[in-house]
């Protein structure tokens, strides 16, 4: 064993130094909230989807993605962009450092299908009374030629003002539909080779050089057209119109002509050589980020999340002396190893996801934690440390196992319904909580036992045996534990009690939905004047025609404040320019232009997904967590039907919390004008696994103790003896992350969202805490005396326990002896079985490990 413990040693110090290598070759990978920046998400505009695209559809995926990556690093220059592919129509392209929103928009969302066409209904050396004339664009930007009837009327242009918005510009449908007179294209985007500025002319000119089979289109139609009017168009705007001289034949290449600025052509250069869109992409969502607020608000987490470090460090010590110690090494070595897998996998460090770093770290001593009060409980039972250690380990493993499971499955529904900072929160969490199992259970037990073997800890004095914050009460816990399942009535009404103010606040209003699941936008504001409140500028949304919008407050760098306006799709912002939007609500609020931070804009598609995201991430992680925690306490009990009533039991609790959490949610809302995220729906899945986490502590002792009761033990006594001996577990492994998410909260959370995110994160554990210890488990008795008086004694789980012992013990028999004689031997085996079952039950041999 001794030999064992020195090359996990080894083991673990090889694996800190390639750690410390690793950590220190790679740079983090910050998310857009904390550095700044613009995020877009568009969507494929299926209804142009071919036949033959809809069956390459990964194929079509592929292509833009390509096309988007290639645009954002060459005609916008931002190095380190991060462009992903969400379900099977969606694109998240994110631009850190990147500031001018207006122009990423125009880059990444045209198709760039550059188009050429033989222009049959336009006035030409051929066609002198076709039915439109043209007019070019002379403003010096932009090239876009605009029509005009030949027999006179107004000219018909590209873009016209949106009736309902008439700062909005549209497409013009009747210059369409001239387009759409000329049919199919001579050539297309795929029949471009590459393109280059060309200065040989009065100013400088889009060069376009032609693929061999692009060349041989262009030839032929030149050939069947002398004379013909040729247009080049891009994204449905026509950008050249000019007749073929007269025995011109066109073929490799073609200058669109018109007066441009040389930074348009050299976008529009860039543009093209990125490649054009298959099929054209909707914008559903964009955002900007100003770097002065996440850089604050990076500050203010690191500093929470040091803090929180040293005050559990500080706890670890003084409550458990030397294996506190070695905790404490454990989890600095579960900092490092899980900060170098998230810089080495490229892990985007979102303010989310370092909260959810940090908040694993709080929940990475819950393993200590377990093994240590185990280890404690074998050291009073008269073990030696060496043996205490391993059965420590090993009766607490179980209960590890089951609880950081239910965490990992909501971190994974997190993952596949989330975007962006609820994406990185949940990575963070399921490798923080998957590296910690390691260094919990690996790393600190072989830190003990090599520390015992070189003789450094010998003294019981020295594990701080008989520290305990409960140690009357769990002395007590075999003859006289908690009355708590005979109080099971005063337990639910306090839970009652908890619940009915929330209800009230939601019932007046206080749940208030943000733009992500009702659409609109939010803007961002520094604010100078500190006395100014958020029912003063929602009072001025109201009477400037914003109805519904509310307001928040977050801070910036050195405390800056910083106001959060969010109004409803019926605003009038969408489609709006950054600057024209930020003038709008300005005037309207009384704020100062500028003093803009950002701005975010959710269309419908996106709220529709984020609220079907956010019913769906409940329903699911629930279902999981019953069938998991049915199957570890079914195979228990050799019964899953049984095991199941665990895993609802436990279901049943967390509604508890879920109400508690939405019920505060609904009075901050009401009193502060704090509304719902997504963040918010990932605090509330997060709550879910870790509400279980706890209860999965009492109930695998209540698993145990069903394997070991007590002489004529009843079930209700076993459960309070379970809760009793699980008190100190449960109250220590919550505390440390209460602590945690408390100091973020009052000293790390700078935007409103983040602070929402935390407070629902420490309302749902607090909560949590309580039933899993209060309503779990009298539930559970409760479902087991319905199953008792509906089938019988032996369809309860002491029953089931009872059966499955003697199932147990009879293959034990066979295996011993294989060879006795059948009659002989199944005497013994009945004779076994009936003293077994009518004799009380005495506890295993201490010396055996379960």
């Amino acid at each position: 064993m001794q030999s064992r413990s020195y090359l996990f040693l080894l083991l673990v110090v090889i694996l800190g130094v390639g750690s410390w290598f690793g950590y220190s070759a790679t740079k983090y990978n910050l998310g857009l909230d904390v550095q700044g920046g613009v995020r877009l998400v568009y969507e494929m505009d299926v209804t142009q989807l071919k036949p033959e695209q809809r069956s390459q559809l990964a194929t079509v995926r592929r292509t833009i993605l390509s096309s988007l990556e290639n645009r954002a690093g060459g005609s916008l220059g931002a190095t380190e962009n991060n462009i992903s592919q969400k379900g099977d129509y969606q694109f998240i392209v994110e631009l850190p450092g990147f500031t001018n929103i207006d122009e990423a928009k125009r880059i990444m969302g045209t198709s760039a299908r550059i188009e050429f066409y033989g222009a049959s209904n336009v006035v030409g050396p051929k066609r002198q009374y076709a039915r439109f004339d043209i007019e070019a664009n002379d403003k010096g930007d932009e090239p876009v030629v605009n029509f005009r009837p030949r027999t006179g009327g107004d000219v018909i242009p590209f873009m016209v003002p949106d009736p309902n918005n008439p700062k909005n510009q549209l497409l013009n449908p009747k210059y369409q539909d001239i387009l759409k007179e000329w049919g199919e294209p001579i050539l297309s985007g795929t029949d471009l080779a590459s393109a280059e500025v060309d200065l040989n002319g009065p100013g400088p000119r889009p060069l376009m050089h032609f693929s061999g089979e692009g060349s041989a289109k262009m030839e032929r139609w030149s050939r069947a057209n002398p004379e013909g009017m040729l247009a080049i168009v891009l994204d449905k705007k026509v950008l050249s119109l000019n007749h073929v001289k007269e025995g011109q034949i066109l073929k490799d290449n073609a200058i669109i002509d018109g007066t441009m600025s040389s930074d348009y052509v050299r976008s529009l250069v860039d543009l093209l050589n990125s490649g054009s869109l298959p099929v054209d992409l909707r914008a559903i969502s964009s955002e900007t980020v100003d770097p002065t607020i996440g850089k604050a608000a990076l500050t203010q987490i690191i500093t929470a999340g040091t803090v929180a470090f040293g005050v559990i460090s500080l706890f670890l010590i003084a409550y458990y002396a030397f294996p506190g110690f070695v905790a404490l090494l454990a989890l600095g070595l579960y900092v490092l190893f899980t900060l170098t897998v998230l810089k080495l996998i490229n892990a985007t460090f979102s303010l989310a996801a370092i909260a959810g770093f940090i908040l694993s770290v709080g929940m990475a001593v819950d393993a200590n934690i377990l093994i240590f009060e185990r280890f404690k409980e074998e050291v009073q039972k008269g073990r030696e440390l060496t043996k205490a250690i391993n059965l420590g380990f090993s009766r607490a493993l179980p209960a590890i196992i089951d609880s950081n499971a239910c965490t990992i499955l909501t971190s994974l529904v997190l993952l596949n319904l989330g975007t962006g900072p609820v994406k990185g929160f949940a990575t963070t969490l399921v490798i923080g909580v998957a590296i910690s199992l390691f260094t919990a259970v690996a790393v600190t037990r072989s830190l003990l036992m090599f520390a015992i073997g070189a003789g450094f800890a010998k003294s019981e004095k020295a594990f701080a045996i008989h520290r305990n914050w409960f140690k009357g009460l769990e002395e007590k816990a075999d003859t006289e534990p908690l009355p708590v399942v005979q109080k099971s009535k005063r337990y639910f009404l306090i839970s009652l009690a908890t619940i009915v103010p929330g209800l009230i606040f939601i019932a007046i209003g206080g749940l208030k939905p943000n733009v992500e699941f009702r659409g609109g936008s939010e803007v961002q504001y520094s604010v100078h004047d500190a006395s100014l409140t958020s029912p003063q500028i929602t009072a001025k949304l109201e009477a400037g025609g914003m109805k519904g919008g509310s307001v928040k407050f977050g801070s910036g760098q050195g405390g800056e404040k910083i106001a959060y306006v969010s109004v409803p799709p019926e605003a009038g912002l969408k489609g709006l320019s950054e600057k024209d939007i930020n003038a709008k609500v300005a005037q309207v609020t009384g704020l100062n232009q500028a003093d803009f931070k950002g701005y975010t804009e959710i269309g419908p598609t996106v709220q529709k997904e984020t609220l079907r995201n956010a019913i769906m991430g409940v329903v699911v992680s629930a279902i999981l967590i019953v069938v998991f925690l049915g199957i570890r306490f079914g195979v228990s009990l050799g019964n899953f039907v049984a095991g199941l009533r665990f895993g609802t039991s436990a279901i049943l609790a967390l509604l508890h919390d879920i109400l508690v959490v939405i019920g505060v949610a609904a009075i901050v809302g009401y009193l502060a004008g704090w509304d719902i995220s997504s963040l918010f729906i990932t605090a509330m899945l997060t709550i879910i696994g870790f509400s279980v986490h706890d209860t999965i502590v009492i109930f695998d002792r209540i698993r145990e103790n069903l394997r070991r009761p007590q002489a004529g033990e009843s079930f209700e006594h076993l459960i309070n003896r379970s809760i009793t001996r699980s008190f100190a577990r449960s109250i220590n492994t919550s505390m440390t992350v209460i602590v945690t998410l408390g100091i973020i909260f009052f000293a790390g959370s700078a935007t409103p969202d983040l602070k929402f995110f935390v407070l629902a994160m420490l309302v749902g554990i607090i909560s949590g805490t309580y039933s899993s210890i209060y309503n779990a488990s009298p539930i559970l008795y409760l479902w087991d005396k319905a199953v008792e008086k509906n089938k019988g004694k032996a369809d309860t789980l002491v029953g089931l326990a009872i059966a499955e012992s003697k199932k147990s013990e009879v293959v034990q028999t066979k295996v011993a002896s294989p060879v006795a004689d059948p009659v002989t031997t199944k005497a013994s085996q009945y004779g076994q079985v009936r003293r077994r079952a009518n004799a009380p039950t005495k506890p295993r041999n201490e010396d055996i490990e379960d």
